[in-house]
């Protein structure tokens, strides 16, 4: 009777050490594959989405827009290759005033090489405006416009003079203003194929902004020629 006692004793034993291996087996990998991985230093730090500098993207041209018409592919907003628009300066602390305090643009980009140039890039309007100044040689900016397609100029007018009036460039004396920023509203141009009210803001050293509000019904349509002849 000992003896079959004993006997019993021995296979449960066995039968418990098998089922202990048997788990392990099963559910180890479960149990690694839970467990989260850590990282550490510049390991965890390149596992981390990279984002883009700026959010700007090219804008669709307005005048063709009203005219119903596709824009070419340069400036369609899902442009691959397009990165924006820089500009030269002999003083940017000038750009800086007028992006920031009178447009009250975002900066995305500050960039200092000292005794070489220095870059402020601003998103405005979706569209990347970077402007340079070479520490060496001068370099005004000269004749440069963007141009923007919007549906109610007077409120641009308004935004932007609001700006102005409640700045510190306000304050200052005429010739000191202009150097900064000059309005100018045109309530009726040809611009291209249609008629436009426009609001021209004058910039730096002869840089402008220009918000077209195009007319509607103003647009040129293509008339077939007559055949009569007089």
């Amino acid at each position: 009777m000992l003896l079959h006692i004993l006997t019993i004793s021995i296979f449960l034993n066995k039968l418990i050490v098998v089922t202990l291996i048997l788990s392990l087996i099963l559910l180890g990998p479960v149990a690694l594959a839970a467990e989260p991985t850590q990282q550490h230093g510049s390991e965890a730090a390149s596992s981390l989405p990279l984002e883009s500098v700026h959010a700007c993207q090219p804008v669709m041209s307005g005048e063709l827009a009203q005219k119903g018409k596709s824009s070419p592919d340069y400036l369609m907003s899902n442009s691959p290759g397009f990165e924006g628009i820089q500009i030269e300066t002999a003083d940017i602390t000038l750009y800086e005033v007028f992006f920031e305090t009178i447009l009250r643009a975002q900066r995305v980009q500050t960039m200092e090489h000292p005794q070489i140039d220095r870059l402020r890039g601003y998103c405005y309007r979706d569209v990347l405006i970077v402007v340079r100044q070479d520490l060496k040689a001068a370099r005004p900016t000269g004749w440069v416009q963007i141009n923007y397609a919007v549906p109610n100029v007077a409120a641009v007018q308004q935004e932007l003079e609001q700006s102005f009036r409640s700045s510190p460039v306000s304050q200052r004396d005429e010739a000191e203003r202009n150097k900064i920023v000059r309005f100018r509203l045109k309530p009726d141009v040809r611009r291209g194929d249609c008629r436009a009210v426009r609001l021209e803001v004058g910039g730096p050293e002869g840089f402008m902004i220009g918000f077209d509000q195009f007319k509607t019904g103003s647009c040129k349509t293509d008339e077939p020629r007559s055949e009569a002849h007089h």
